[in-house]
């Protein structure tokens, strides 16, 4: 998301942590248009389930935490925004009673070019089909455990693994390449 706003005219997005009460915040992504003032602030939401009364507090706080710090955040980068909106983005389209407006990966697009919601989109349906061709012939044929066994007992080593591969780190996730051969 934040590599396909980055190709924008004017706008500009990043992962930060900033300072907020009682910490730090960490942003899902900043974006800001230096041609019309607009910055938004959105924490992504990638599950597909209902969050709980507590989880759904304490996404409110987080973000009540970063509406109440963002200026202040924006002001030595020479950011004036003339707006601010602050929301969740759900890319698949789970919903729950929020302080903050939930887009999802379609309704993404009325906030920035058309081309940011098409990315999204594609994006979503290539790791959707890379994970089923990946998966699909374990999701379907049936497990038997023998007994005195484990589920992790029948985990086969050498099963040809799922491209691309996903490196996550606490900045985020990359694509890693299985290395040529020579």
């Amino acid at each position: 998301m934040i590599f396909a706003i980055n190709k924008l005219p004017h706008w500009q997005a990043d992962k930060e942590k900033i300072s907020v009460a009682g910490g730090k915040a960490h942003l899902d992504c900043l974006a800001f248009n230096a041609n019309t003032g607009q910055l938004y602030v959105f924490e992504c939401k990638r599950g597909h389930g209902a969050f709980d009364g507590d989880k759904i507090r304490a996404i409110d706080l987080r973000l009540d935490k970063v509406k109440a710090s963002i200026g202040a955040h924006v002001t030595p980068k020479g950011w004036k925004p003339s707006s601010t909106g602050v929301f969740i983005l759900s890319f698949y389209g789970a919903t729950w009673n929020s302080a903050y407006p939930i887009h999802d990966r379609n309704s993404v697009a009325s906030l920035f070019e058309p081309c940011v919601g098409r990315f999204v989109t594609e994006y979503m349906q290539h790791l959707e089909t890379t994970a089923s061709n990946a998966f699909s012939a374990e999701l379907r044929e049936s497990v038997t455990i023998p007994v005195g066994d484990s589920i992790f007992d029948s985990i086969v080593q050498d099963r040809v693994q799922p491209w691309p591969d996903v490196l996550f780190s606490e900045d985020g996730a990359d694509f890693v390449f299985p290395p040529q051969e020579v």
